[in-house]
């Protein structure tokens, strides 16, 4: 079995204001101005997450990774009050947990997970 783990995920956005607040508020991240038009997110836990700046997203066609969350259905809250949509609702993976789709402002399609701990 192979090690590997992601390291870092990359998301592209249209609008830095809007999607530093909207992920800032969503997930408790701290995204911060990380020089030539980028935001980077450090968990110093072994992941980052970094905002690209483009012109448009190319919505629906994209890797889904998804977030371990504590409480799915207080942070799907969050997501409707910060501008956000979900795309699919809580749903139950058996022996699992929960995942819920939502979209970012830009459109990106990210997964929110809550396992059974």
């Amino acid at each position: 079995m192979s090690n590997q783990v992601i390291g870092h995920v990359e998301i592209p956005v249209t609008n830095f204001d809007k999607s530093v607040k909207f992920y800032n508020a969503v997930f408790g991240w701290e995204l911060k101005p990380f020089g030539n038009g980028y935001y980077l997110h450090n968990s110093h836990r072994g992941m980052t997450v970094g905002l690209r700046k483009v012109d448009a997203v190319d919505k629906g066609n994209c890797t889904i990774f998804h977030i371990s969350v504590e409480d799915i259905d207080a942070t799907l809250k969050v997501v409707k009050k910060q501008k956000g949509t979900v795309q699919r609702a809580k749903t139950i993976i058996p022996v699992y947990g929960y995942y819920a789709l939502i979209s970012d402002p830009d459109g990106n399609t990210i997964g929110v997970y809550q396992g059974n701990y």
